[in-house]
């Protein structure tokens, strides 16, 4: 599978390898393709699984932390000196989580992931690019788990069959993180601190590797600043459409200055 390992320190589960063209795409989808059925719960493969995307969240909240974090079984880790570092990290655990087709695990663990961006954002040296390019993912992720469908494919998920959905419980933590991450990213991306350099000198060939091709119509390849500021009011925005018909209530904007 094609997804980052934080430690590189542990096994990452065996799941199906999806398809290379549905990994590093300049297409609108920035996920991999699930596997055609939900694992089985209590299982196996579930338990290495849930074992995996603990230890790896656990690993990655170790890295951003102020001291240089030690385990016992990981041995020294180097902290996070950008959020784009954080970024690569955090969307290799996200394609796993994706790939797995389980929807209980999928959802629990993409609501923990958004919380950990919440998290790194305002403490991490900001990085637009990666910034915009992970919360894509998130977005895409959200709205298709929220439809129960891909949102762009139209393709039915695995373990919706039944009439599985998010729960309201779900939607309402979901809609909490999303007005949150909204805020935090016109802040991290507006004001005035230092943008990591390594950010502003991506080749075309790194944005590739990274799943979005330069000048792919996504507003998040090589961006001036009114295309920066339009990627920022996309963040979120397919989720926020689905969250404004299941919830009620008008859909929250972000205003942006001209």
């Amino acid at each position: 599978m094609s997804s980052t390992n934080p430690s590189n320190s542990f096994v990452q589960p065996d799941l199906p390898t999806p398809p290379a063209s549905s990994v590093a795409s300049t297409t609108a989808n920035p996920l991999p393709r699930p596997r055609t059925h939900p694992l089985k719960p209590g299982g196996a493969k579930e338990s290495e699984l849930i074992c995996y995307l603990d230890q790896s969240i656990r690993t990655t909240n170790g890295k951003f932390g102020r001291r240089m974090f030690k385990d016992k079984d990981l041995g020294e880790l180097r902290k996070y000196h950008s959020f784009r570092e954080a970024a690569k990290d955090i969307a290799g655990i996200i394609d796993v989580v994706w790939v797995s087709g389980t929807p209980t695990i999928q959802v629990a663990y993409l609501l923990s992931i958004a919380l950990l961006i919440t998290d790194f954002l305002p403490e991490l040296p900001p990085s637009p690019r990666a910034t915009l390019r992970l919360l894509d993912k998130m977005d895409h992720a959200f709205s298709s788990l929220l439809q129960g469908k891909d949102i762009d494919a139209g393709e039915q998920l695995p373990g919706f069959e039944n009439g599985w959905r998010v729960s309201m419980t779900e939607k309402v933590r979901l809609k909490s993180l999303v007005d949150r991450t909204r805020l935090i990213v016109v802040e991290a991306l507006s004001e005035d601190r230092k943008v990591e350099e390594d950010d502003e000198v991506e080749t075309e060939e790194e944005e590739m590797d990274d799943g979005v091709g330069v000048g792919n119509g996504n507003g998040l390849g090589d961006m001036e600043e009114d295309e920066e500021e339009w990627g920022i009011g996309k963040v979120y925005e397919r989720t926020i459409g689905e969250l404004g018909e299941l919830l009620g209530g008008e859909p929250i904007g972000i205003i942006t200055e001209d």
